[in-house]
């Protein structure tokens, strides 16, 4: 028995896609800022010298990185208005993913410091440098460069977690796809278009990614980090 694919099927529900792709952009947008500010207070408390501090860092890692992304968004959607903060799905859904990429950006900046030799830090203070003035101008650029290509990395899967939101009732490209799919029971098609904007969306990461790191790094650094 042969598919009769036709996407044409799919074309009164278009009209809503658009909208769809910016609540996604816009939850991956939220979600990349607020996981990079997490990443580095967990990238700093990873390399604390308090053994407390160290702890705490590397039980949230591993917390987060072995509880699955959909888990930990019904606990919040579900669990935090019982302990009575109501939350609309867009709200949980950003809480969950952030709090769910923030482990894997506080690694990655955690590789990047460990990567700086420590002489460099002492030559810093030998200058009369204070402890910002040389994460500023000597730790922060190099840690940059070495986590790029990693860090483009994690935008993307942050867009391609963000797909989970649906099942909260977030209006993002995979719930326009169950709406349309249920609609026309054409989900070949429904699922052939959602996956195209994710592509869609995933490349133009990498292509922002490419071009930024031209500009900064120039093409040999771009090209060993693709």
């Amino acid at each position: 028995m042969s598919y009769d694919l036709n996407l044409r099927t799919v074309v009164p529900y278009l009209g809503s896609l658009p909208e769809a792709a910016l609540v996604t952009v816009g939850l991956s947008v939220f979600t990349i800022v607020l996981s990079l500010l997490l990443g580095i207070g967990g990238a700093l408390l990873r390399r604390s010298r308090a053994v407390t501090f160290r702890f705490v860092g590397a039980a949230y890692v591993e917390f987060m990185r072995n509880t699955p992304l959909l888990v930990l968004l019904y606990l919040v959607y579900f669990g935090l208005p019982q302990l009575g903060l109501r939350l609309n799905g867009f709200q949980a859904a950003l809480i969950a993913l952030t709090i769910n990429s923030g482990a894997y950006m506080t690694e990655i900046l955690r590789g990047g410091l460990m990567a700086i030799p420590r002489g460099q830090y002492e030559a810093a203070f030998s200058q009369g440098m204070t402890g910002f003035q040389t994460f500023r101008y000597i730790v922060f650029p190099q840690v940059f460069r070495i986590i790029y290509p990693p860090l483009g990395n994690q935008f993307i899967q942050v867009v391609l977690g963000s797909s989970l939101a649906s099942v909260v009732a977030v209006n993002d490209v995979a719930s326009w796809m169950q709406t349309a799919g249920s609609a026309t029971f054409r989900y070949i098609e429904t699922f052939l278009v959602a996956g195209i904007v994710y592509v869609g969306l995933c490349q133009a990461i990498n292509l922002a990614r490419i071009v930024t790191g031209r500009l900064l790094f120039g093409p040999a650094h771009v090209a060993r980090g693709r």
